[in-house]
């Protein structure tokens, strides 16, 4: 009886804790693989290291310098299986610390070349993970046999395949099984995110110190993936978006055939974020959109996702001091099918973050890149570098404390009066400039909503005023608004220099209707332009047939330039290239408006230094490929006009609303429904030895038209004769194919 009883005491006892346990084994602890030598822990936070464990053990870690003293410790008792410990971290720089964990006394790892310092996580889709190998500079070091400056430190996750698709998984997962840390003087940088390459090495320049990045993108992702079940659930507007789409996925509809593993709920949270959330990233970069756009997801859906995102991330990785800093940019300028207007009304959004949240949020738009680096709709341009640039030239704002903009410039204000329309911006710097010599890419509309190209001048450090003589009383102005918007020239500065470009703005203001897309082919200014279809490199801005053009920069009505053409032929056309034939079918370039429908005025400046007189025969308007309107120019009551031999720059005005088929008259008739999908435009034109110069092309509507007067002079009855001859050959000669 005895001898039972006291058997039972020391069970009882050995429960409770008061007698030691069985002692365990290294064997019987582990880490998880995101803890390798050679790691980085944010400074001055804490270290956070997890793993499995026997429940009730005690697991401890310790942090010891070169000197081998422990200058930093925790311990915790393992719960279910798994542990959790951590300890203060010291602050940052290049001296190497080891660390140190056991179970109930027995070591069970080692970590060395511990370091410390500033922690970034690096999410996105298929820009952010865009790896450096790809990149120009990425190739140069390639073949340089450089690498990195070993400031960095990377710890690259992997996705997760299982037999050659993407894994799902419906809980978060704790762990990353084929993650490794390395650092940026290793070779594999080149596999890590180029933008978060960039951003990386430049912050350790600036703070002196190693920076970490957790590098997790995935190309395709849709944000609603990035984001964990429990949040979802905790939040009515982002669970009804879902639910709204057809996405919300239960346990019982996970294995629906119709879920996308990277796009659709959780499934990039569980497998990319949740390993990583015993970290304690100082912020985050982040790069997407592009698959939401394409899925039609609205700008409210997208901003209440990304909103979650961040509140959410701001739990799961432990911030103590306000919400996790999120910095973002727009995304690429890309055909993504959806309209000349689309990219840049998705854009929006990321304004509207970063302007309601500017203590935590920072973005940078993208459009000038494409034109600068030659990459003009390209939906994966290689250029990183800037992206990386600007998005650390915020960080340095919106965390370290610089006295500098922690975004790009966006509209505050906009009003209308005195006839002209003042845009005033956030975020200036310095003092807003244009970064070339002619203000570009501002529009502006009167009552009736149609807006066309518009001048612009800066009246103070953070105000433009834009303003155009064709509408006196404007209501609305937009900046960036067309398709690419690549021409668009409006900065902020820092100590006189460029520092980030303003957002496009007022696109998504109710007065303006119809909005004008900026082609470049209307300032007659460039022989080129860089097109990333078919060419994918730069290609003719105008094709000719029997002229030669050049840019006469000396000789001009308005602007920088103007188109100088030369014929010895007694028929020569020239057309801008606004599309690509393919299959027989004509396609309008993504950036290019074809809707012509809501103008009511085309109106150029011809200027004839000829000996003689020249025929503008018509201006064509292809609606297809093989037919054609020609608007009825004002000054003569026909679709064709006589250019005077002398040397003076006259306005034409040809009316949208009086249109011809095959430029014949008495095939009449309006504008209605005629002009939504103008694929090519032909100026054709008869004279010997012709020299002329053509400048200003622009597109009225009826309200700006109004105060553009008739110009030219009108013709005598023969000359109108003769111009129906003509216009009827040219209908025959059209219908049979017969060249000029």
């Amino acid at each position: 009886m005895k001898k039972t009883l006291c058997v039972l005491m020391c069970l009882c006892l050995t429960t409770i804790g008061l007698l030691p346990c069985v002692p365990v084994s290294a064997a019987d602890a582990r880490l998880y693989d995101v803890y390798q030598n050679g790691m980085l822990f944010r400074q001055n936070n804490e270290a956070v290291f997890r793993g499995e464990a026997p429940a009730g053990s005690t697991v401890k870690a310790a942090l010891y310098n070169a000197a081998g003293r422990v200058i930093s410790e925790g311990q915790a008792k393992a719960e279910g299986g798994t542990f959790e410990v951590g300890f203060p971290t010291p602050e940052g720089g290049w001296t190497g610390y080891t660390v140190r964990l056991s179970c109930n006394g027995s070591e069970f790892a080692v970590l060395t070349d511990v370091v410390f310092g500033e922690l970034w996580l690096a999410i996105g889709q298929s820009n952010m993970e865009y790896t450096l190998r790809y990149t120009d500079e990425g190739k140069a070091m390639i073949e340089a046999g450089k690498t990195g400056s070993g400031r960095v430190r990377v710890l690259y996750v992997p996705h997760k395949w299982i037999d050659g698709s993407l894994a799902t998984e419906y809980l978060p997962q704790t762990d990353a099984p084929g993650c490794v840390w390395f650092t940026s003087d290793s070779e594999l940088v080149y596999e890590m995110s180029a933008v978060a390459y960039f951003f990386a090495e430049e912050l350790s320049k600036t703070l002196g110190m190693p920076v970490g990045v957790l590098n997790a993108p995935l190309g395709g992702s849709g944000l609603a993936s990035w984001l964990s079940r429990e949040a979802i659930d905790g939040n009515a507007a982002v669970k009804k978006h879902l639910t709204d789409d057809g996405t919300y996925y239960t346990e019982e509809r996970w294995s629906s055939p119709d879920r996308a593993a990277h796009i659709d709920m959780t499934n990039m949270y569980n497998l990319k974020i949740a390993p990583l959330t015993a970290f304690r990233p100082t912020g985050a970069i982040w790069y997407q959109g592009c698959t939401d756009l394409m899925l039609n997801h609205s700008n409210e859906y997208y901003y209440d996702l990304f909103e979650l995102m961040q509140k959410s991330y701001t739990k799961d990785f432990g911030c103590k001091n306000g919400a996790l800093p999120f910095i973002f940019c727009q995304i690429a300028l890309y055909d993504y099918g959806k309209g000349p207007f689309a990219v840049t009304a998705f854009n929006q959004v990321f304004t509207d973050l970063a302007q309601n949240a500017p203590q935590s949020r920072g973005m940078t738009p993208i459009y000038d890149l494409s034109l600068d680096y030659n990459e003009m709709g390209a939906i994966h341009p290689k250029t990183k570098k800037p992206i990386g640039e600007r998005m650390e030239s915020i960080a340095e704002a919106l965390v370290y404390g610089k006295k500098q903009p922690a975004s790009a410039p966006s509209l505050k204000n906009a009003e209308a009066r005195d006839g002209s329309v003042y845009l005033t911006f956030e975020n200036a710097g310095n003092g807003l400039v244009f970064s070339s010599d002619a203000p570009r890419g501002f529009s502006i509309c009167g009552a009736d909503g149609v807006a066309v190209a518009a001048n612009a001048e800066i009246v103070s450090r953070d105000t433009v005023r834009v303003f155009s003589p064709d509408v006196k009383e404007p209501v609305a102005a937009a900046y960036a608004a067309g398709a690419w918007g690549e021409r668009a020239n409006l900065w902020s500065t820092v100590q006189d220099a460029l520092y980030l470009p303003a957002a496009p703005c007022g696109i998504d203001d109710p007065a303006i209707k119809h909005h004008y897309a900026d082609n470049a082919w209307t300032d007659c200014e460039d022989l080129t332009f860089f097109e990333s279809g078919p060419h994918d490199g730069y290609t003719d801005a105008w094709k000719t047939s029997g002229c030669e053009i050049s840019v006469d920069t000396t000789d001009r009505a308005q602007g920088l330039g103007s188109l100088r053409i030369e014929s010895t032929r007694s028929l020569f056309t020239l057309s801008p290239v606004i599309g690509e034939k393919k299959d027989l079918k004509t396609k309008v370039f993504d950036d290019v408006d074809p809707d012509w429908s809501d103008y009511a005025v085309l109106r150029l400046r011809l200027k004839n230094d000829a000996g003689a007189d020249v025929r503008l025969n018509a201006v064509r308007l292809y609606v297809s490929d093989a037919a054609y309107y020609a608007p009825v120019c004002a000054a003569t009551d026909a679709v064709g006009v006589t250019l005077p031999a002398d040397n003076a720059w006259h306005e034409y005005v040809f009316d949208l609303t009086r249109l011809q088929l095959f430029g014949t008259a008495g095939v009449e008739g309006t504008a209605e429904n005629k002009l939504e999908n103008v694929q090519s435009v032909v100026f054709s034109f008869e004279g010997r030895n012709a020299i002329l110069h053509m400048d200003e092309i622009r597109l009225l509507s009826a309200a700006a038209a109004a105060e553009t007067p008739a110009a030219g002079r009108t013709l005598s009855f023969f000359a109108k004769l003769a111009a129906a001859l003509r216009n009827l050959f040219e209908r025959i000669r059209v219908l049979f194919g017969i060249k000029n």
